[in-house]
């Protein structure tokens, strides 16, 4: 693997799509929170490929962490210290004179089992990586969201399952909340304000799905909840950080967990008839 690092760096930031590397020696199984998350910015750092002039770069602008972690309150802890890992991994960044890139994001997903590739004794894989470049002129067909389909599952909505084609798609606890302003705000995807024990978990104005025309994704914020917001996704669980202005880009078939609450959205035309 480190020869792998070693080759992609000799290529520039400009070639490289993805350095990928699996921290080195393993984690224990008594690592402490703070020793994973001191894991991940240090491999990060040594991801970093010299530029000229005493400064560095970050071969991509995303960066990946999957966490193998198989007890709920382990994880639990694991998520509070890792809140912040962003600014932690841009901290540390900045001071060894890297230029941030311009949407740079960190990504955590929590594993309950190890897959299959991985060595016997890993805990961790970071990757980083570039997301596609946007366009810099955009069509207007490109320009319109391609239909977005919501369906609740777990949770009590106004509507239990809706498509749409809107710029940002809105989700909270009732319909027509406000916020401790008395500033109105409309939720597309509204839960109702009852004693369910789902529905008591979803924040007025818990987050919000942005369509990105340059990029052609849906994007999905959290808006500071109280209760989080995450994606589960082919058995993995990504959290969304609260209040992060990069977001998660959303994939069809993803579930997204609002509190206790669930939605699941499917990106594109939806099929009715036999294929």
């Amino acid at each position: 693997m480190k020869r792998l690092v070693e080759h992609a760096r000799s290529f520039g930031g400009t070639v490289v799509d993805a350095v990928k590397r699996a921290v080195d020696p393993p984690l224990g199984e008594d690592a402490r929170p703070l020793d994973i998350k001191r894991a991940i910015v240090e491999t990060v750092e040594q991801q970093l490929v010299p530029a000229g002039g005493g400064r560095r770069v970050l071969a991509g602008d995303c960066v990946q962490v999957r966490v193998l972690v198989e007890q709920s309150e382990a994880r639990r802890a694991l998520e509070a210290v890792l809140a912040d890992l962003r600014d932690a991994v841009a901290g540390r960044l900045a001071e060894l004179q890297c230029t941030l890139p311009r949407r740079f994001a960190v990504e955590v997903s929590y594993l309950r089992r190890r897959p299959g590739d991985w060595e016997p004794e890993q805990r961790l894989l970071v990757s980083v990586t570039r997301r596609v470049t946007a366009v810099a002129n955009v069509s207007a067909d490109a320009a319109t969201p391609p239909p977005l389909t919501i369906e609740v599952v777990r949770g009590q909505a106004e509507q239990r399952q809706l498509t749409l084609t809107e710029s940002v798609v809105r989700i909270g606890r009732s319909a027509d909340p406000t916020d401790g302003r008395g500033r109105p705000r409309f939720n597309h995807i509204a839960f109702l304000e009852d004693d369910g024990a789902e529905n008591q978990t979803v924040t007025r104005g818990h987050a919000l799905i942005r369509y990105h025309a340059t990029s052609g994704e849906y994007r999905l914020f959290d808006e500071g909840s109280a209760n989080g917001t995450r994606v589960v996704r082919a058995g993995e669980t990504i959290d969304v950080p609260r209040r992060d202005p990069v977001g998660l880009m959303l994939r069809s078939g993803d579930e997204v967990q609002f509190g206790k609450a669930a939605i699941r959205v499917t990106i594109g035309p939806m099929r009715t008839g036999p294929v």
